[in-house]
Order: structure tokens, then sequence, then C-alpha cells
């Protein structure tokens, strides 16, 4: 999903959508699911809960595809309704109160699928302000573009480049510098 080919599919599935055609929900499932899906697990760090997350981005997808003007980036629209769900989630997580003899029922370890482990990766985006975070796995995770994490997150494309340049050095330093490039 990274082509402006890509982009331009979308567009034209997404204006097919909004004249009733529910044949384009195929194509803009294949080619959103999988960079949504990466970008709220990212985030969420739950494997069941980043699913669930990622299937309400298609279904407000379908309720608010009225509201989507045709020519614009769709990425961006989506990805913006994907980091609006993940914190609300996060919020309603926060606001629901646990008495401590009730953790053990509700905290599981196996909700989070993948095996391997990539604590290390949680531990660099540690070092990061939460709009570094946001740009680095947009970037890597979501498969963005520089301007178009720039049109999700509202900021200067420069802001963008530059904070994703210094939250990459960050990271090296975290990571004893080693360098991936």
């Amino acid at each position: 999903m990274n082509s402006w080919l890509d982009q331009v599919r979308l567009d034209h599935a997404l204006r097919k959508l909004q004249q009733g055609n529910t044949k384009a929900w195929e194509e803009i499932y294949q080619l959103l699911y999988p960079s949504i899906f990466r970008y709220i697990f990212s985030l969420i760090r739950d494997y069941y809960q980043a699913e669930d997350i990622t299937q309400e981005v298609f279904i407000r997808i379908e309720k608010y595809k009225r509201r989507y003007i045709p020519g614009t980036n769709v990425k961006a629209w989506v990805y913006q309704m994907a980091k609006n769900l993940v914190y609300t989630k996060k919020k309603q997580m926060r606001e629901i109160p646990l008495e401590s003899d009730k953790l053990d029922f509700i905290i599981d370890s196996s909700r989070q699928k993948p095996t391997t482990d990539l604590s290390f990766v949680q531990e660099a985006l540690d070092c990061l302000t939460e709009v570094e975070k946001q740009i680095v796995t947009l970037h890597l995770y979501g498969g963005l573009k520089h301007y178009e994490t720039a049109q999700v997150l509202h900021l200067p494309y420069s802001k963008v480049r530059s904070s994703y340049t210094y939250a990459l050095s960050k990271i090296r330093k975290k990571l004893g510098g080693i360098s991936y490039e």
C-alpha cells in the first residue's frame, strides 16, 4: 500500500462504493486491511482488540462513505478514523474502574497473539514522545508517507520529517547505536 497507483485504486473503489457498488468493498478491504491492522496493533498491542478496532474502521468507512471527498487522500481519511477509534478505545479502557481482586480474571496474556519477543521494539518506542511515536508507527507500521502522516496528524510536513529523523536517532541511541540502514 505504498504506491500512487494504490491511492488511485482506493479513490476509484470508494467512489464506486459511494454509488452503491458493494463489490468495491473487496478492493478497499484488500488494499487497506493489512496496513490499518498493523498500525492499530502497534498502538494497542493486543491482537484481538486490534482486530476489533480494524473492523470498526471498516464499519465507519461504510457509515461515512458519503463524507469522503473524491480526489482527496483516502489513506489519510481512513487513518484519521483509525487513530480516533484507538484513542477512544484507550480512553474507555482507562475509565473502567477495576477492583484488584478481579484483575486476574481480566488480564489474559494469551491475548497478545504474536509469539515473537518484540519487547525491545516497545522499549525503543518508549523513549519517544507521543507525537514521535505516532509519526514512527504511521510510517513504519501503517506504510504512510511523511506527507500522509502530516495530513493524519494535522502537522506541517517539515515537522513530521524532522520529528521522524530525530525519533530514529533516539531509537538508535536507545538500542546502542545500531544502524539498520
